[in-house]
């Protein structure tokens, strides 16, 4: 079958010719991944009205026989011995427009003794079209990933379940991933104990943050505050940062914010003699006041819940005793004028950049990343480089969050991904099965994975540095002999690990900031870089993974009914807060939760405290 100029099923021309065209792997995981809770979703695959065969299939799983027994001695065989045809389409935005015969998949068939058959479906979270017609036609890889719904394939007679105790001899590292973090056990789990409708992808995101604190390294020398583990940060697009930019694990208190921000606003902390600077700025809910949220460690995903340790409930943000502490914490320094207000008209984040611009800030909810060490487009706008450009004398040091319960707020909440799940079509043998998660095993986390994922070093990247630390600096297609070039996916390895690695470092493509952060906490901090003290956890969270499908249910519709007069009386308490109108928040903090709770909160604490639903740590975070 032929749609769109891509062909199913059909075993395509091998051996042609290649080229290579790599793109930035850097933010590869922000166009292919959905974030949780009230951040951006993403179009799921839908099965169209069609008529299928009935079909019912009975799994009879025989594991091959391996060796074989002579009267002198036992004899291995060759485990690859048959010769296999797997059809394979998997990655996302290019690889409709894979090459066939590129390097790594000759490498794969020789290796595993089998033959890649590329599907050229294009594999896209919105436009679904392609995908859509592939399964009308009642049609579906040996193995694949394509936003569809596992179960709801399986029940169409589709794709075939995955044993547990097939996935723990032949595929160990990714059972390894389900042991670590158990949650993964609950996703994709088939209706028969011990299966799976596919391999629910894992990925490192729980531990990144798009933002960090970033304060002016030379105002808080000014004022004698002593900066522990100072170390500078490498850049290798502006390598004068190594005498601008620093890394401390110094943790400020909440006392100690609050006369910073007054010294940096009240003290010349640039030493013009005109009273023009502010500690920080107060740029509302569009943009940073999130940053400030896990200062006092949560965040304003109303899918988190909190114990509220006052009244023993498990309450949204909105409701927690910490969200008080924020808002006095704001109140009190933009009542004194250590915070600057940004207009409420124009472009939020224009006016915020604007002002950090104009190196009139002490303290900056930075973008991370790219943008600090200025590879992103837009790091020209943004601090640092935004500032050094009319003063590179500025220094600047990022530390963790302050305050006691200061926590970094996570692009993610779960590592595991539901939204990305690999699945294998019914038409597979366990024979074949196992075949393919020797083959993952492998390619995704064998000792050269990097190889499928990123190429050859040498060849298709170079090591900036010391190898693993510093970036991967990818070279240009016309560089790339012919030989070991290739079209195929929105980053280079079809066959590489792309939704499954266990490491922040690799998943960025070792990406300088990245790679640089997590190797400075995981030396100054306590349990390292993915240690709980520097990430935001809801004690319970909302999803249909972690609530059990009744309460999930009931819990919905009380939702419904009620969060439009929850959202009314919480909305007006904040209109009063920033209005000044609050003038003993203690006590109106009391009436404010009484009204809340009469407005259907209390429905909402009746369903979360149930014992039913497990607290986050269950997870493994």
């Amino acid at each position: 079958m032929r749609i769109a100029g891509n062909t199913f099923g059909g075993k395509q021309m091998k051996r042609s010719v290649l080229i290579l065209v790599l793109t930035a792997v850097f933010l590869f995981g922000f166009t292919a991944c959905k974030k949780d809770g009230n951040i951006q979703q993403e179009s799921r695959v839908t099965l169209p009205q069609m008529t299928l065969p009935s079909q019912t299939t009975t799994y009879v799983f025989t594991l091959p026989v391996v060796t074989t027994t002579t009267t002198e001695e036992t004899e291995e065989e060759d485990p690859f011995s048959e010769k296999m045809t797997i059809t394979w389409l998997t990655g996302t935005g290019s690889s409709h427009e894979y090459i066939d015969g590129r390097w790594d998949e000759l490498e794969l068939e020789e290796k595993f003794n089998i033959d890649l058959v590329m599907w050229k479906v294009f594999i896209d979270p919105v436009d679904t079209e392609e995908v859509q017609m592939m399964l009308a036609a009642g049609d579906v890889p040996d193995y694949g990933f394509y936003y569809a719904d596992a179960k709801e394939l399986y029940e169409a007679g589709m794709i075939r379940t995955i044993p547990v105790r097939l996935m723990e001899k032949y595929y160990p590292s990714y059972y390894q991933r389900l042991l670590d973090e158990p949650l993964g056990f609950d996703l994709n789990k088939a209706d028969r104990a011990g299966e799976f409708y596919g391999f629910t992808s894992f990925s490192c995101l729980a531990y990144y943050s798009e933002t960090v604190p970033l304060w002016r390294l030379d105002w808080l020398q000014k004022y004698n505050y002593r900066m522990y583990n100072l170390t500078p940060v490498k850049s290798w697009a502006y390598p004068q940062y190594e005498k601008n930019l620093y890394f401390s694990n110094i943790k400020f208190t909440e006392e100690d914010v609050k006369e910073i921000f007054r010294a940096f606003t009240e003290d010349d902390p640039d030493g013009n003699g005109i009273d023009d600077t502010y500690g920080s700025v107060y740029a509302g809910p569009d943009r940073n006041v999130y940053d400030f949220y896990a200062m006092f460690g949560f965040d304003s995903d109303e899918n988190f819940f909190y114990l509220n340790k006052e009244t023993g409930d498990y309450v949204p943000y909105f409701a927690y005793s910490g969200y008080r502490e924020a808002l006095k914490f704001l109140t009190q320094m933009l009542d004194r004028g250590f915070m600057r207000r940004i207009p409420e008209n124009g472009n939020t984040e224009e006016q915020l950049n604007a002002l950090w611009a104009s190196g009139k800030i002490g303290f900056m909810n930075a973008f991370s990343g790219s943008s600090i060490l200025g590879y992103h487009e837009k790091a020209a706008e943004r601090p640092p480089l935004s500032i050094l450009k009319s003063d590179p004398n500025a220094t600047f040091v990022v530390t963790p969050p302050p305050g006691r319960e200061g926590k970094l707020k996570s692009y993610r909440v779960f590592n595991w991904d539901p939204e990305h799940t690999y699945i294998v079509g019914a038409q597979v043998s366990d024979e074949k099965l196992i075949r393919l998660m020797q083959l993952l095993e492998y390619a995704y986390f064998g000792e050269d994975w990097l190889r499928y994922r990123f190429g050859l070093e040498g060849v298709h990247y170079v090591w900036a540095g010391e190898p693993y630390v510093s970036p991967m600096i990818l070279d240009s297609p016309e560089n790339i002999p012919p030989k070991y070039a290739g079209l195929g996916t929105s980053v280079f390895g079809q066959f590489g690990n792309i939704h499954f690695v266990p490491d922040i470092k690799a998943y960025f493509g070792y990406d300088a900031f990245t790679s640089q952060m997590a190797n400075y906490f995981e030396q100054y901090n306590a349990g390292g870089y993915y240690a709980s003290n520097l990430w935001i956890r809801p004690a319970k969270y909302y999803s249909e993974y972690t609530v059990p499908s009744v309460l999930y249910d009931r819990f919905r519709a009380v939702k419904e009914r009620t969060y439009e007069n929850i959202q009314a009386v919480h909305e007006n308490f904040l209109a009063k807060v920033f209005a000044g109108e609050i003038l003993h928040m203690d006590n109106e903090w009391k009436d404010y939760i009484n009204e809340i709770y009469n407005a259907g909160l209390k429905e909402w604490t009746d369903i979360w405290n149930s014992k039913q639903i497990d607290t986050f740590d269950r997870y493994g975070q």
